[in-house]
């Protein structure tokens, strides 16, 4: 079984701040220490766990919004991947939610993306067409181009709305 627990509560913080400095590269990820200035109304950083033993295996962080819920990022220990576990980790999560849920994948361009865009696509998301880049974390105008996968296939009013949320509350980006 799985436990998700909020960073502030868990007894794993070193290894939530070791895994996504490593997980994600830098300019696909905050600063580790904004995290916590982050609107905790809508903002999640989660710690996965074993039930038990409380054995750390991986973290997710989210916005829960009205309308949706953004999965920021989301990452299993490098030494615990390919067991199955970022699979049940990633369905106990999304078993809690109801609203439409929405993610940024990397488009095909070696092994490691192709694995990721396979991984949600067995997870049942689907790619949206309308082109998408990541807004920079840091303020300046460097743009990654992305993919948005969602749980049901988002229309061009929804998906503009998605962005729109995303990009002015997790970048801090007017569009």
């Amino acid at each position: 079984m799985i436990t998700f627990t909020p960073i502030a509560d868990s007894d794993h913080p070193h290894f939530a701040k070791e895994l996504f400095e490593s997980a994600f590269p830098e300019e696909e990820r905050p600063p580790f220490g904004r995290l916590k200035k982050r609107d905790s109304k809508y903002f999640h950083f989660l710690v996965a766990t074993t039930e038990g033993d409380d054995e750390p295996i991986g973290i997710l962080s989210y916005w829960e919004f009205p309308e949706f819920t953004y999965i920021e990022h989301f990452a299993i220990a490098e030494e615990l991947r390919n067991q199955g576990l970022g699979k049940a980790v990633f369905l106990n999560f999304m078993s809690q939610q109801t609203n439409q849920v929405v993610l940024e994948v990397e488009p095909s361009h070696d092994e490691m993306s192709d694995h990721r865009i396979e991984f949600y696509a067995s997870m049942g998301f689907v790619q949206n067409p309308q082109p998408y880049s990541q807004p920079s974390y840091y303020g300046d105008d460097t743009r990654i181009p992305m993919i948005i996968m969602s749980k049901l296939l988002l229309d061009d009013d929804e998906f503009n709305e998605v962005r729109q949320q995303i990009y002015s509350s997790v970048y801090n980006v007017k569009e």
